[in-house]
């Protein structure tokens, strides 16, 4: 078990043409992301629509800066109700990886320059947050 599979990503984005990163992410350009940022939500589903990704539609989000428009390479996790046996191998892997702090960090330590990242918390709600003042100061 690799906690970043290149071989993984790598399958589940064959169809990809452009540069990757060191983990074989597709890398979108910046030019890409910054006209992104002009398009409306109807122009964005049509071009899902058309490509054949239907239901790709996540609802319910928070947005704590409506005046902004977010764009970005996704990095997505997810996060679990905590089971000894689940945890302990993770926490193993993150050893063998020389993976440093929480799992929660080892998320931030993914990302580089326009990547958003994205988490699912599972509906967690008490205690239910991903990252703390120190953590999410770490996200450029």
């Amino acid at each position: 078990m690799k906690l970043t599979s290149k071989e993984l990503i790598k399958s589940v984005t064959k169809s990809w043409e452009g540069k990757r990163d060191k983990n074989y992410r597709p890398l979108v350009s910046k030019d890409i992301l910054k006209r992104m940022k002009l398009v409306t939500t109807e122009e964005a589903w049509g071009t899902c629509r058309k490509n054949g990704y239907h239901f790709q539609f996540a609802g319910d989000w928070n947005n704590l800066h409506p005046e902004r428009v977010i764009v970005g390479r996704a990095v997505t996790c997810r996060w679990v109700p905590k089971r000894p046996d689940l945890n302990d191998a993770i926490e193993s892997q993150g050893e063998i990886e020389k993976r440093i702090g929480f799992q929660n960090s080892w998320v931030i330590d993914e990302l580089k320059e326009d990547d958003l990242i994205v988490v699912d918390l599972f509906g967690k709600i008490f205690d239910g947050t991903f990252a703390g003042d120190n953590l999410t100061t770490a996200i450029k």
